[in-house]
C-alpha cells in the first residue's frame, strides 16, 4: 500500500476548487494512520483572475496548497515544478479540469505500491443531447471504447497520457518532462518515449477520472492546429509514436503527398469551417490533421 502521496495539478484559466475538495474528502477518509498526503495545485500564469481568486480557497483545506506563478512556463515545465515541490514518495498527476467519478479513486491507486508508472484512464461525461454538436465530445465518445486498461496496455508507451497517472517521485525527478515542449501537445507522448528508452514499464489500470466540460469547436480546432506544429517540431524523435507521422510516411512511400496536398489545400477552408461549425463531421478531423501536418515547412 502506498503510504506517502502527493496529488499534483497544473492549472491554467480554470476553476478547480470543487475537484480538489472531492479529492481532499477521499484522502481524509483513508483509514490508515501511516498514510500521509498533500494536494498541490500550481497555477501556470493564468490570465483569468477570477479563476485564480476562486482557487485560492484551496489553501483553506488541510494539506492543500495553491501556488500562483506569474509567468506561463508551459505544460512540461509546470509538471516538473510540481514534482520538485512534492514531498510524497508517489506523485499522482491530474488535469485540473476533470472530475472524480468514483468514491474509491485514491484508495485504488494506493493499492499500486510497487508500480513504477500507472495510468488510470478517462471517462467521458456530459449531457449527450446538449453536446451532440460538440467536436471534442463526439471525438472522445468515438474513441472511449478503446480506453480500457487492457487495450491501452497493448501499446503501453504510445497510450501514455498525463491527465491521470501516478509515478514514483524519483522516476520523474531523474527523467523529467522535456521542457522544450512549451506549446500545446505531445509532452506526454515524449515522456512515454523517455520511459521506454529507460526500460520503465507503464501499467494501465481502470481507475478513470471524468471529462465532462468541453471547449468550443473553434477552440478545439485551434488546439489541434497548434498540436500539429508541436508534433512537426519533434517529428524525428516521435516517429514511432504518432499515427499522423506514419500516415505521412505512407503517403511519401506511395508518392501521393503532392496529390494529397493539392486536394487538401483546395478543400481546407471547407473542412475547417465544418469542424468549427455546428454540425462537425468527426471523420474529417484526421484528414484535416494530416493536411495541416504535411503542409508545415
Amino acid at each position: 500500500m502506498i503510504k506517502s502521496l502527493s496529488i499534483l495539478m497544473p492549472s491554467y484559466n480554470n476553476t478547480c476548487y470543487d475537484f480538489v475538495e472531492a479529492l481532499h474528502k477521499q484522502a481524509e477518509s483513508i483509514n490508515c494512520s501511516e498514510f500521509k498526503y498533500e494536494i498541490i495545485v500550481a497555477d501556470d500564469g493564468s490570465t483569468d483572475l477570477s479563476a485564480v481568486e476562486q482557487n485560492t480557497k484551496i489553501n483553506e483545506l488541510s494539506n492543500c496548497r495553491y501556488i500562483i506563478r506569474k509567468e506561463n512556463a508551459g505544460r512540461a515545465a509546470i509538471r516538473n515544478f510540481l514534482a520538485r515541490q512534492a514531498k510524497g514518495e508517489y506523485l499522482l498527476f491530474l488535469d485540473s479540469d476533470r472530475r472524480v467519478c468514483s468514491n474509491d479513486f485514491i484508495s485504488r491507486y494506493m493499492e499500486l505500491d510497487g508500480a513504477e508508472v500507472a495510468c488510470g484512464g478517462l471517462r467521458i461525461g456530459g449531457d449527450a443531447g446538449q453536446l451532440c454538436h460538440n467536436l471534442r465530445y463526439r471525438m472522445e465518445k468515438k474513441y472511449e471504447p478503446r480506453n480500457t486498461a487492457s487495450l491501452r496496455q497493448q501499446r503501453e508507451y504510445q497510450n501514455f497520457n498525463t491527465s491521470n497517472f501516478i509515478t514514483r517521485r524519483d522516476i520523474l525527478i531523474n527523467i523529467p518532462f522535456d521542457e522544450r515542449f512549451r506549446r500545446y501537445g505531445y509532452e506526454d507522448v515524449m515522456w512515454g518515449k523517455q520511459l521506454h528508452d529507460n526500460n520503465i514499464r507503464i501499467r494501465h489500470v481502470d481507475n478513470p477520472i471524468m471529462l465532462d466540460e468541453f471547449e468550443t469547436n473553434d477552440d478545439f480546432v485551434r488546439k489541434m492546429e497548434t498540436g500539429m506544429q508541436t508534433l512537426h517540431q519533434f517529428k524525428r524523435e516521435l516517429r514511432d509514436y504518432s499515427s499522423v507521422i506514419k500516415a505521412e510516411e505512407k503517403l511519401n512511400r506511395l508518392h501521393l503527398t503532392a496529390l494529397y496536398k493539392l486536394i487538401f489545400n483546395a478543400s481546407k477552408n471547407f473542412i475547417r469551417k465544418n469542424l468549427a461549425g455546428k454540425h462537425p463531421a468527426v471523420p474529417l478531423l484526421n484528414i484535416y490533421k494530416l493536411g495541416i501536418f504535411i503542409n508545415i515547412k
